[in-house]
């Protein structure tokens, strides 16, 4: 894929490198040389010195012939603007933008722009860690319409098989981590205490899998 990414602090030079070890075509651009240069000598996509808002600064990126966008700069505002230019005028396929506010990003996700706040992950992840919950909430999709959850398998549930995990329509489940390999899991398999299962929820559903799992 061509992909251009805008924004090289850590998160927009990490992006860069991990997507040209995937073997794509990589466009890195920031307005501050020395953020370039973060990208170190392996680098061997192209990286440019420019502002994101400018147009000819897209424009010299690829903007028109890019299949991907991710707009990581340290600004929301910034990121706001260019993903919804790049969706709107250039009709690039795939556009994603990062929000540190999250009320930022409820609002660009219901505007159909795909966004990740960090902040908000961070926050319920900590949370989820912190009170070792056995239902974890790790992330949201489709604009916070569907949460992948993680359920750590305890003495309560453990002897019942994967499907019982299940509701039609409201949850899917994923995978199993179990000794450290992980795989998908069928209804059938047999959950043993201490596996690490993640399950597709709609959005609504949380208290009816509670109740599956056994817990008020």
């Amino acid at each position: 894929m061509r992909i251009l990414v805008l924004g090289c602090g850590r998160v927009g030079s990490g992006l860069g490198y991990r997507l040209e070890v995937d073997r794509h075509d990589v466009t890195v651009i920031d307005r501050d040389r020395n953020a370039i240069s973060r990208l170190g000598r392996g680098f061997s996509g192209r990286a440019l010195v420019g502002d994101a808002l400018s147009r000819a600064t897209l424009e010299d990126g690829g903007i028109a012939e890019v299949d991907a966008l991710a707009a990581v700069t340290g600004s929301d505002e910034v990121n706001a603007v260019v993903a919804r230019l790049a969706s709107s005028r250039y009709r690039v396929p795939r556009v994603v933008a990062r929000m540190y506010e999250p009320r930022q990003a409820h609002l660009y996700g219901r505007l159909g722009a795909l966004t990740i706040s960090p902040v908000e992950w961070g926050v319920t992840r900590l949370a989820s860690l912190l009170t070792q919950s056995e239902l974890a909430e790790v992330t949201a999709i489709g604009g916070g319409a569907v949460l992948i959850m993680e359920i750590t398998v305890s003495s309560s549930i453990a002897g019942k098989s994967a499907g019982e995990l299940e509701i039609p329509g409201e949850t899917k489940l994923v995978t199993i981590t179990r000794a450290g390999r992980s795989f998908f899991g069928d209804p059938g398999v047999v959950l043993e205490t201490g596996d690490l299962v993640g399950i597709a929820v709609s959005r609504g559903a949380e208290e009816r899998l509670q109740t599956l799992l056994g817990r008020p």
